[in-house]
């Protein structure tokens, strides 16, 4: 009996983890997984998505963040035997050499599209004083992006050594410095590329040989939803990056995009490859389900009337429709059952006239779980003049609350006062002279 309530315990949990939104058993076995809205971050499905795992190579989406961010693509950088060497036990590499010189552009392309780990050390050597102001850069930008649970102690992503052991991260910030990375078009470039073959001759090297990109999905496009005989129901995968080593398994994070524009991100880590079941595969499954189960929905349209007020010292009977100012769309549910969207409407209140058509009174935002996905004003919908009593009200209040008008109250008041003094003084001094002449008299 209480093996049975344990077992439905956990279900129960489970169940609650797949996903905040659209709960469906995926068949995906990995340590987390995560696919979220690469525009708003609303999530799609998830599992464990805060857990601290090993990062691997994802990292490198990290360090790329910070490079565009604080680096110049023609800046010159020198690699240093430190950095060449400090990539761990079979670490990916190009094979740079100690001493060779080689621009950001070029080490960003060989970071992202080949996973060289030197590439990441000598980013970091050149970029900051050295590697550990890297790092606290790094982590600085990564909690900026959201990424509330990573710690990254290398640029590359290694975990081998004792140095490393608090090298962790979760789907979720990786998913979110994934999106970060993605407002910038050159970040964008590269990862798209499927071949590395593009590397600038150097002091060290004449040429580079070809390399493929290590994103075995890139370009490719899949299926979901019912078969039209077009590629309406399709999704391109089109980057992002792998990561991989013996403490962390197989990690991945892609970046997709179907016929409507509808880009998401997915995370998966933690995955121990089999035939059939590689991570690639769990991707292409959380993918589909994305797809398939959730599109691009209206949630408030434009000129929609949001309430009706009646406006104060109006020259009719001040009956006001407020409308929205455009409209509000996000990624949701097909099932509208499923939506759990929070509103929240804020109006101007005492409202009088005058008021001009398409003035904005308010506005409607929207979240999911948390996350801002949308936000429309509410503006009025027509013209309301004043009434003439109105007019007439506010142009006194307008003329007496004047600088002019003040001035010349303040004047006017000196006025008479100094004519009321002029004349209590010479009712004082006529007193005194008569009281003199009174007393001469005697």
């Amino acid at each position: 009996m209480k093996k049975a309530l344990v077992t439905l315990i956990l279900a129960i949990i489970l169940a609650f983890q797949i996903s905040p939104a659209f709960c469906k058993d995926l068949d995906i076995d990995a340590a987390a997984y995560i696919l979220m809205d690469a525009k708003t971050g609303s999530v799609l499905y998830e599992y464990n998505p805060d857990a601290r795992l090993r990062p691997a190579s994802t990292t490198k989406i990290a360090t790329a963040l910070v490079a565009l961010k604080k680096g110049n693509l023609s800046q010159v950088m020198t690699a240093s035997k430190e950095a060449v060497s400090d990539i761990g036990v079979g670490g990916m590499n190009i094979g740079i050499i100690p001493g060779e010189q080689l621009t950001l552009d070029n080490l960003l392309h060989a970071l992202l599209i080949a996973s060289a780990n030197e590439t990441a050390n000598i980013i970091a050597e050149n970029l900051f004083s050295g590697k550990e102001e890297f790092m606290k850069e790094m982590n600085k930008m990564a909690a900026e992006a959201g990424a509330r649970n990573s710690t990254f102690t290398n640029p590359c992503g290694i975990d081998e050594y004792e140095k490393d052991a608090e090298h962790y991260s979760t789907a979720r910030d990786l998913a979110l410095i994934a999106k970060e990375c993605l407002t910038f078009p050159t970040f964008r470039e590269i990862i798209g590329r499927k071949k590395l073959d593009m590397l600038s001759p150097t002091n060290k090297h004449n040429k580079w040989n070809v390399l493929s990109n290590t994103n075995k999905m890139l370009g490719q496009s899949y299926n979901y939803g019912p078969d039209t005989g077009d590629d309406r129901n399709q999704f391109t995968v089109t980057g992002l990056k792998t990561g991989s080593t013996v403490r962390a398994g197989a990690n991945f994070i892609a970046s997709a995009v179907n016929k409507d524009g509808l880009e998401l991100i997915s995370v998966i880590l933690g995955v121990n490859n089999k035939p059939g079941r590689t991570v690639f595969d769990f991707t292409e499954t959380l993918l589909r389900a994305g797809y398939e189960n959730y599109s691009n929905q209206l949630i408030i349209d434009r000129n929609e009337i949001i309430k009706k007020v009646v406006v104060q010292d109006a020259a009719d009977d001040g009956q006001l429709d407020l409308v929205t100012n455009g409209k509000v769309e996000a990624i949701l549910p097909n099932d509208k059952n499923l939506w759990k969207i929070d509103e929240k409407v804020t109006i101007k209140e005492n409202l009088k006239a005058p008021v001009t058509k398409g003035t904005v009174l308010g506005n409607i935002a929207y979240t999911l779980d948390g996350v801002n996905i949308g936000k429309v004003d509410i503006v009025s919908s027509r013209t309301i003049d004043q009434s003439m009593n109105a007019k007439i009200k506010a142009y006194v209040n307008k003329f007496t609350s004047s600088p002019w008008f003040k001035f010349g109250s303040i004047t006017l008041a000196v006025v008479i006062c100094f004519f009321i003094l002029r004349k209590i003084l010479r009712k004082i001094s006529r007193r005194r002279i008569y009281k003199i002449k009174e007393r001469h008299k005697w």
